[in-house]
């Protein structure tokens, strides 16, 4: 299994942000990614791919990614000429996670429409493809048009640089499936939603010809590990609840999963933390992830390590003890 991280997040926090993935790669983490939301103070990036470029020169070894980039605030080819020269940057070391995005306040704030996201996204990801792929482009959508042009420099990356996506719905399974390379789950499902949509996405692969076995299943999980179950429970009350009591559950955010189709009690720790958090001592992280690993098969592990006010002395412990003593388990 690979595993990777989401760090210390927020522009403001750059410095903190470098600190970690410095660590991280040191340590022998295989991956580590970036979110992107917009308008929300001291969290998430407006410009994953900028912070992104800022450790492409840095590290030597990790993979890199967007867990995920908002694909409807870009145009296709802005977005294929950025992740051409992050891939040449990094010598093929990036991956590009896209959806559709859901706030409403983010589209408003980007002056883009929210109806018929879905159908731009399809094209804009078709049009990304083959500008990475070919000489020469014709493309002929109802939204993007492109007639016998191309982008330099292309990625290094062969076909192109991985592409991953996200999204619950059965478009965006499908999309997924007939689009993407890999599926990549969000932090906020549990056990029971996350096996229902793999099950349709690995159906997607197989009437179109994939054979599910050959992508990779990566999975983000809310991760706090500490020394004992007590001090990681701790910390997880009092800043990770925070994304689901007031980010997720207190009427900020329309989210796909929480408060829509799942009911769990954003404020009740041990209801909301059910079958999908990853919290406790190393030991009890270890037997948490085990009944991913077995049921879901989980193949890349993404870590989100950073929630408002947790203190960066607390993730850079928590990448201590995730390669010391989980790791090892799973490699």
């Amino acid at each position: 299994m690979k595993i990777g991280y989401i760090p210390t997040e927020g522009g403001t926090y750059y410095q903190e942000f470098l600190a970690e993935v410095l660590l991280g790669e040191e340590l022998g983490f295989d991956s580590v990614w970036l979110e992107e939301h917009h308008g929300v103070k001291n969290h998430y990036w407006p410009s994953p791919l900028i912070g992104l470029a800022g450790i492409a020169s840095r590290t030597e070894r990790i993979l890199f990614g967007t867990d995920v980039m908002v694909m409807p605030f870009y145009h296709p080819v802005r977005v294929a000429e950025d992740v051409a020269m992050l891939d040449i940057m990094s010598n093929g070391r990036f991956i590009l996670g896209a959806a559709i995005g859901y706030k409403p306040d983010e589209f408003a704030l980007y002056q883009a429409p929210m109806e018929k996201r879905g159908a731009r996204f399809e094209e804009a990801v078709q049009l990304i493809k083959l500008l990475w792929t070919q000489e020469e482009v014709n493309f002929q959508g109802a939204y993007y048009r492109v007639a016998g042009l191309k982008i330099e420099p292309r990625p290094v990356s062969r076909p192109h640089p991985p592409l991953w996506l996200g999204g619950w719905g059965e478009l965006a399974l499908r999309r997924a499936a007939t689009l993407g390379d890999a599926w990549v789950p969000g932090p906020t499902a549990n056990l029971d939603k996350l096996l229902d949509a793999q099950e349709v996405y690995r159906q997607n692969l197989r009437e179109a010809g994939l054979n599910p076995a050959g992508k990779p299943t990566p999975l983000t999980r809310e991760v706090v590990i500490a020394e004992t179950d007590e001090r990681a429970r701790e910390m997880a009350e009092k800043h990770l609840l925070i994304n689901y009591r007031d980010e997720y559950g207190g009427g900020k955010w329309k989210h796909p999963l929480i408060g829509a189709e799942d009911s769990s009690p954003v404020d009740q720790f041990d209801a909301i933390s059910r079958n999908r958090f990853l919290v406790g001592s190393p030991e009890t992280v270890i037997k948490q992830l085990q009944k991913f690993v077995d049921t879901f098969g989980v193949d890349h592990l993404i870590c989100r390590l950073y929630f408002p006010g947790i203190p960066h002395d607390f993730i850079m412990n928590e990448l201590r003890l995730l390669a010391k003593e989980v790791m090892p388990v799973f490699k």
